[in-house]
């Protein structure tokens, strides 16, 4: 998952999907127009902008704590974390692989939901000692709806719903009883396609109610809880499939390497336009310099194709597109799962062995699933 990198955090890069930024406007429009004005109409709109916005701010900041302790976790445990993103349901720590253990994974789900109500605790202490205080009300408004917020941001996360936190305890319990991560993980996704439905029906007789803004949203976070619980059975099937299998064996060497020095004009008429490859490596002598494929052709028109050489437009590639032979097949899918990798140069000792790309693994994961392997 992409997003805009905004610094780190005891070493764990944290980013904001541009998602996060709707809700963040959408939060802080909500809490302005609708929760602070209600709540305490003595407040001036300017008083209810800046509440809004500050409260909004500090939700990140308790948002981010809640993925942080889960990732101090998993680097507790030995399992990489590549970063946190925040999105428009909350954020999620991405984790270079599956728990290895069933305590890993009920330890790294519980103390997300328990870092929240540490949190929602924390701000209610300090609403009490504001109250004795004499604290100004704006700040008091502040504190309780901080205490609040994740409290229920807390409580939310233990529901048994996969990929809910509450979803990956009930996985671990079940890891541990069964001893198989993949029975687990389908019964903890029908139990959270299950809380899904349920959200989408009570969202539905919200919405017919009358109250709309609500019913929609309880609509649209049923459907991304079924949807997201459907797919994370299916990607452990896929990473079963490919986990083990090196690259060699799926790579192919029929992909030509194209000179630097060959035009755009006799690249595309001679290999864009005959083959179905997305891209092609791009050599000088046995150096791979960069790939090329349409999305490079497309940059300059078409009148200059036969002046332009293909080594002055390659898209020049660094780790992101390389991978070794004796590499996972796994972790290729997860390089090509970005849009701005086309196809993976496969090196060994800095001389190109072939290539790798979605195709090929999808027809291995296709193969393996229909014959039960």
């Amino acid at each position: 998952m992409k997003g805009i990198k905004i610094g780190k955090v005891l070493g764990f890069e944290i980013s904001i999907d541009w998602s996060w930024l709707l809700i963040f406007l959408l939060v802080t429009f909500s809490l302005a127009r609708g929760y602070f004005p209600r709540l305490y109409p003595s407040f001036s709109a300017a008083m209810d902008w800046w509440l809004g916005v500050l409260a909004s701010l500090l939700l990140f900041v308790a948002v981010v704590i809640h993925e942080l302790s889960h990732s101090v976790i998993a680097r507790r445990y030995g399992t990489e974390v590549k970063g946190i993103t925040l999105f428009v349901f909350g954020g999620v720590s991405q984790t270079s692989d599956e728990p290895k253990s069933p305590t890993e994974e009920f330890w790294m789900a519980l103390v997300g939901p328990l870092a929240s109500i540490v949190l929602a605790g924390f701000f209610y202490g300090l609403r009490i000692a504001g109250l004795g205080f004499l604290w100004p009300l704006p700040l008091i408004a502040l504190l309780t709806y901080l205490a609040w917020v994740n409290f229920v941001l807390g409580i939310f996360n233990l529901i048994p719903g996969f990929p809910l936190d509450g979803g990956r305890v009930l996985r671990s319990i079940i890891w541990a009883v069964t001893n198989n991560l993949k029975k687990a993980t389908l019964w903890a996704s029908y139990v959270g396609q299950g809380f899904g439905y349920l959200l989408i029906a009570g969202g539905l007789f919200i919405f017919f109610s009358g109250t709309i803004i609500s019913g929609l949203w309880a609509i649209f976070v049923g459907w991304f809880l079924a949807g997201t619980a459907r797919s994370s059975y299916q990607q452990l099937m896929v990473r079963e499939a490919l986990s083990g299998v090196p690259v060699n064996r799926v790579m192919t060497t029929d992909v030509a390497p194209i000179p630097a020095d060959m035009s755009v004009r006799q690249f595309v008429d001679e290999f864009l336009l005959r083959h179905d490859y997305a891209c092609y490596p791009v050599v000088n002598g046995d150096d791979v310099m960069g790939v090329i494929g349409a999305e490079e052709v497309r940059t300059i028109r078409a009148n200059m194709w036969e002046a332009t050489s293909v080594g002055s437009i390659a898209h020049r590639i660094d780790s992101a597109y390389k991978i070794s032979p004796e590499d996972d097949a796994w972790n290729a899918l997860i390089k090509l799962a970005s849009e701005e990798v086309c196809r993976l140069v496969v090196m060994e000792n800095n001389h190109l062995k072939g290539t790798v790309g979605r195709d090929s693994l999808y027809r291995l994961v296709n193969a393996k699933l229909h014959i039960g392997s």
